[in-house]
């Protein structure tokens, strides 16, 4: 694989998160343009929204890389599947830490239901 096609490949991924990209962007700025607020939910919010953008930015690089990577090592195809196995795990581990970080922001600071039944 040479160094043009594996840009292309790059490329290619990255656009592929371009529309998750562009929410965690408006998100990101949306929070902070109400910082102030003072929400406890507005870290929680900007935490899930910014490692979600990290992570759309940095796993179609690394995808790449390892692919790349893969290949040059010479291993056997179960090796180098294993290894794109055990990447993939930890970005979908990351990206449900992301989706925990939000869930919480959600809740963060409501006040507590008082039962008011007899």
């Amino acid at each position: 694989m040479n160094d043009t096609t594996q840009l292309q490949i790059m490329l290619s991924n990255l656009a592929s998160q371009s529309p998750v990209l562009l929410v965690c962007l408006v998100a990101c700025f949306v929070i902070l343009a109400r910082w102030k607020q003072g929400s406890r939910g507005l870290v929680w919010a900007l935490l899930g929204f910014g490692l979600a953008l990290v992570l759309s930015i940095v796993v179609p690089i690394a995808q790449t890389s390892l692919q790349r990577w893969a290949i040059e090592s010479g291993g056997s195809m179960a090796s180098r599947a294993s290894i794109m196995t055990g990447a993939s795990l930890v970005w979908a581990a990351m990206r449900a830490i992301s989706y925990i970080c939000l869930l919480v922001a959600i809740f963060a600071g409501r006040p507590a239901i008082q039962n008011t039944s007899i």
